[in-house]
This record gives structure tokens, C-alpha cells and sequence, in this order.
């Protein structure tokens, strides 16, 4: 009988020991935000760093491509992604990889109009994810406000998005400089704007208004250095994109300095013959990788194995595509986009 009460005792201890144990890794969805996020590497997408989600609704999605329920949920999170990435939703894609490669997850998700970042890998620390697919979603200020099934998010999905404030603007409320911050809400004329916030409201006698123009200046710089950055780290990897963007930057804030800045970029770029001819391989490795896409899969061999009559039947301009990428590496063999043209069409 000792023996069995010892034992009884030494339970009780134990259970008493649990209920007041709680996982370091575990934590309540008030305590989780943004800050707990790790990024894997970068496989698709821009750099973000944890700054760049402030004042924006996070999305998370935990996935793989071997994960069948995973490949379902990824086309509706890029339809999501496309109609409210313009009121600044951003969502992040951290993948679970077992034996795929970059290209593997890439592909897929080209094929899926998948055109939000995705990363090898990826953890938020307090979350708890025991299956894939797992979203996890943080609001504009940064606190987790739902962690589970992505198909089960809509409802607070939408509600997240309906409570937050226009990210460039912030919460406000603007009481004297409104008509000024509703300009920024649409997007228009931010440079002429942003110029008018500093010659005109900056130095104001009246505090509130000082206020708030110290607030959409600040915002308004922010945003503007940031896509200048965005483009200058996008010169080397991808030349057409970063001219792109600084096109756009120049006529978005076209009356600022920011603007001033872009295109100036714009019209030494345009005079670089070099740069010039890195533009162009980039334009004929586009119309190389749309033919791609339309490809066929063999599967009784590689893709762009020459010798495979079967993958030819089935993708019939598969030579002249070839005979493209080959012209492409010609005539400009020392660019990002002959590298890429070797990748994708297996050539020496």
C-alpha cells in the first residue's frame, strides 16, 4: 500500500508539474508578431527585409510542392495576392523542401502565377506548425491575427484588410492636411505632393499641421528611397526590371528629388550601349521563356534532350527555340541573360 501511495503521489506531482509547463515555443497570438519571423533563402521574388512589412497586412503560407493540398491552396493565395497586393498586402511563401530543387519550385510556380516572394524554408518563432499547408496572417500592425488552413482564412482575411489603414499613409486622421493625404491614397502625384508637403506645410506655425506633413514626408521619403534601393539591387540579376522600376519611380514621384534622382538613372542607362545590349538580351530571353511555358513535358525523357524524337512531336518549335537561345548567346555571351538561356535550354 506504501508503495501504491508513493506512486500516486509521485503522478500527481508530475501532473501538477504540466499544467503549469508551457513550451518556450508556444505562445498566445497577442504575443506573436512580425518580429518573430525568420526568412529561409530567397528562391523568387525581392528582398524584404522585416522593416519593409511595417504598417503592411503579412501573410505566411508554410508549403511544399510535394504536399497535394499545398499545390491546391497556392493558385487561390496568388489570385489573393494579386487583387489586394496593391492595397499592400504582402504575402511570403516559405517552402518545405525535401528532394526538390530552386528550379523545381520555381516552375511550379510560374505555372500557377505564383508572383509573390518564396523562400527556401522559413520559421516564426511561437507558431506552431504540425502540417502543411499553414497560414499564418499578421495585421497592419504587425500582431498574428490567424494561424491555421489557408482555405479557412477568408473571413479574417477580409476583415484584416478592411481594418487596416492605406499603408502609405498610415492611421492618420489628417484634420488639416487631408486633401493632401487623400492624394497619396490614390496615388497620384506623389512627387508633386511630397514637394508641396515640404516647401509648404513642413515649417508650419501651426503644430498639428507640422505634424502631419512630418509624418507624410517621412512615409512618403521612405517609400520612395525604398523603391530606388529595390532598383539598384535589381541591375545586375534582372537589368530590365530595375529599368522598369526606375521608370516608374521617376514618374511617380516626378516633381521631387526622388524623381529627379530615377531619371536620371533612366537617361544615363538609356546612353550605356552595354547596358542597351544587356536590355535587349533581356527582351529576347522573355519571348525564349513564354515559347518555354507552353512546353510539353515528355516523359519518357528529358525536355530539351535533342536526341528525343517524342519530346520534339510534342513541341514542335522546340528547334527554333533552341536555334534562338543559341543566337541569343552569340551575340550577347558575357550577359545575366546567356547565363539564364544556358540554364533553361540546357546549352554549353
Amino acid at each position: 500500500m506504501a508503495a501504491i501511495k508513493r506512486i500516486a503521489i509521485a503522478f500527481i506531482i508530475i501532473a501538477i508539474a504540466l499544467m503549469g509547463f508551457s513550451s518556450p515555443n508556444l505562445r498566445s497570438e497577442a504575443e506573436v508578431t512580425i518580429n518573430n519571423m525568420t526568412f529561409g533563402e530567397l528562391w523568387m521574388g525581392e528582398e524584404l527585409s522585416k522593416d519593409d512589412l511595417r504598417g503592411h497586412v503579412v501573410g505566411v503560407e508554410f508549403w511544399g510542392i510535394w504536399c497535394p493540398p499545398c499545390r491546391s491552396a497556392m493558385p487561390h493565395l496568388a489570385e489573393r495576392y494579386k487583387k489586394h497586393n496593391p492595397k499592400g498586402f504582402i504575402l511570403l511563401g516559405f517552402h518545405s523542401t525535401r528532394q526538390e530543387t530552386k528550379e523545381d519550385v520555381i516552375a511550379f510556380c510560374k505555372s500557377n502565377k505564383v508572383t509573390f516572394n518564396i523562400y527556401d524554408g522559413g520559421n516564426i518563432s511561437g507558431v506552431e506548425v504540425k502540417g502543411i499547408p499553414h497560414f499564418v496572417l499578421f495585421d497592419h500592425n504587425g500582431n498574428m491575427v490567424y494561424s491555421g488552413h489557408p482555405m479557412e482564412s477568408g473571413k479574417k482575411f477580409e476583415e484584416t484588410m478592411k481594418s487596416a489603414p492605406d499603408w502609405l499613409t498610415g492611421e492618420g486622421p489628417y484634420k488639416k492636411l487631408n486633401a493632401l493625404a487623400q492624394k497619396i491614397r490614390e496615388r497620384k502625384e506623389l512627387g508633386k505632393t511630397l514637394s508641396t508637403l515640404k516647401t509648404k506645410h513642413l515649417n508650419s506655425e501651426n503644430a498639428d499641421e507640422k505634424s502631419e506633413a512630418e509624418t507624410l514626408v517621412e512615409r512618403l521619403e521612405r517609400f520612395g528611397n525604398r523603391l530606388l534601393s529595390r532598383a539598384e539591387a535589381k541591375k545586375e540579376k534582372d537589368p530590365l526590371g530595375a529599368f522598369n522600376l526606375y521608370k516608374e519611380i521617376a514618374t511617380l514621384f516626378k516633381g521631387d528629388e526622388i524623381g529627379d534622382n530615377a531619371q536620371k538613372v533612366v537617361d544615363e542607362l538609356q546612353k550605356d550601349k552595354t547596358f542597351q545590349d544587356i536590355l535587349k538580351a533581356e527582351k529576347e530571353l522573355d519571348e525564349i521563356i513564354k515559347e518555354v511555358d507552353k512546353f510539353k513535358p515528355c516523359p519518357q525523357d528529358t525536355l530539351f534532350n535533342k536526341k528525343c524524337s517524342n519530346c520534339k512531336k510534342k513541341n514542335p518549335t522546340m528547334d527554333s527555340v533552341i536555334s534562338k537561345g543559341k543566337a541569343l548567346l552569340k551575340k550577347y555571351p558575357s550577359s545575366p541573360a546567356a547565363e539564364k538561356v544556358k540554364e533553361i535550354l540546357l546549352l554549353e
